[in-house]
């Protein structure tokens, strides 16, 4: 099986450009890769989800999420 990054692709052919070429609009999936030395650098896990099982730990983290959203909104 061949994976291809074009996902979809189109031919508009009245588009208003002047022009005897056809317009092409193409939907496409770029897979980004991380490096080795990234993946070492968070020692294999970004984030200790079990820590959100403490009671104090979560109460903690609801009031953080809700600040910066309070702050993305404004």
């Amino acid at each position: 099986m061949i994976d291809s990054s074009v996902l979809d692709v189109r031919s508009f052919r009245r588009a208003e450009c002047d022009t005897d070429h056809y317009m092409v609009v193409a939907k496409i999936r770029k897979r980004l890769a991380v490096s080795k030395q990234a993946a070492q650098r968070f020692g294999g896990e970004r984030f200790n989800l079990r820590k959100l099982n403490e009671l104090e730990v979560r109460k903690q983290y609801k009031i953080e999420i809700t600040k910066r959203f309070e702050l993305w909104r404004t």
